[in-house]
């Protein structure tokens, strides 16, 4: 190993804050099989102190599912706090990198480091940016303080000159994110997706899981529970839920292992899919659920957001109309198995066929100009 990585990765340790008190993201696992030094190109990761390798949430794993599918592909990925970033990137093999644009803001990240990501070719995972986004938030009781970054915040996102921005909202959204082109910024459409090296038919049966007929895993917040309790509420009866925050319902069974969660989606007879309500006022960010119970083999119905059919036909994704429409469509399904069956087996090939993370990582390699068509192999789950 080159003496400067060796002594970068003893040094990527997780720590609670740094030298000036300033808050870190907590970086549990910063690598994964594949060291860097063994790569003609290393995927870096640059987050802030919103990233919690040992918590669940939708961030953390869309971030670990772009991770495991280039080391699928034979890349060496590292995921750096942004503070760390002046001095992580050039030391690395032929640098790559993805952003968290939500952490680019914070005073402690210096110039040097934007310097520094101007260097390498990187994208940005960013909000939307439109004329008149403020009232438009605010006439939709939108908290603009989530979506609508300051000009300062985008100016440093500008700074490092990425070769694209990108969304996973569909692209029928990308209106939302009309004013990164007009700076010179491409915005793009790169959906969420199912990370195969977790989420897979293959999960071995748990007893715990038997006789499931709703399975539910995910957090509940007041802005969310509007749309949940439209959608579920009427059906808690027969609703087993999981999640990091507690719910109002009495299915309620507390934190999830993720190893245990492919078992579920594969072993309920149906596992539901509702949205933040922003998502269909946006044509949003379809969250990642729907293609991580597909990919399980399992079944779901979604709720209202017509932009899933961006990524799916009418056979391979039953999309609801509102909510007792919803109700309707799992009530049948939970009756009918040939049915069930049917939409397993279509939603399953949808995803393995478009919707992995390694299509996304494919994807990102093509719009960054990188080429290291030399490293990558073919394994399952590849496109």
């Amino acid at each position: 190993m080159r003496p400067s990585i060796r002594r970068l990765l003893a040094s990527l340790r997780p720590r609670q804050s740094g030298p000036g008190g300033e808050p870190r993201a907590n970086i549990t696992q910063p690598t994964g099989r594949l060291s860097p030094q063994n790569g003609s190109a290393t995927f870096v990761v640059v987050v802030g102190p919103g990233f919690d390798q040992q918590v669940p949430k939708a961030m953390v794993l869309i971030l670990l599912g772009y991770c495991r599918a280039f080391e699928m592909l034979g890349i060496p990925y590292l995921i750096v706090d942004i503070a760390d970033a002046a001095a992580a990137v050039p030391a690395l093999p032929r640098p790559f990198c993805l952003v968290n644009g939500h952490d680019i803001h914070h005073p402690w990240v210096r110039p040097e480091t934007l310097r520094t990501l101007r260097r390498h070719p990187s994208c940005v995972w960013a909000t939307p940016w439109f004329r008149d986004s403020d009232r438009f938030f605010a006439s939709h009781d939108l908290d603009a303080r989530i979506w609508d970054w300051p000009l300062e915040h985008r100016q440093r996102i500008l700074e490092i000159e990425p070769r694209f921005v990108f969304t996973g909202t569909a692209p029928r959204g990308l209106g939302f994110f009309e004013e990164w082109n007009r700076n010179g910024v491409p915005a793009v459409s790169m959906p969420f997706a199912c990370d195969t090296t977790l989420y897979t038919p293959d999960a071995p049966h748990r007893r715990v899981f038997e006789g499931v007929e709703l399975g539910f895993v995910g957090g509940y917040w007041p802005s969310k529970g509007r749309q949940i309790d439209a959608y579920l509420r009427p059906l808690e009866e027969d609703l087993v839920i999981y999640g990091y925050s507690e719910w109002p319902y009495r299915g309620y069974r507390g934190r999830l292992a993720p190893e245990h969660e492919p078992s579920l989606y594969r072993q309920a007879r149906l596992s539901p899919t509702i949205n933040e309500p922003s998502v269909a006022l946006l044509h949003g960010q379809i969250n990642e659920r729907v293609f991580k119970i597909l990919g399980c083999g399992g079944v779901t119905v979604v709720d209202a957001v017509p932009a899933y059919r961006d990524f799916f036909s009418a056979d391979e994704l039953p999309i609801s109309e509102d909510p007792d429409d919803f109700r309707d469509r799992v009530r049948e399904l939970l009756r009918n198995e040939p049915a069930r069956e049917r939409w397993r087996e279509r939603g399953f090939k949808a995803v393995m066929e478009r919707h992995t993370y390694v299509h996304r990582a494919r994807e990102l390699l093509v719009r960054l100009g990188v080429n290291v068509e030399s490293t990558l192999r073919t394994q399952r789950g590849t496109a």
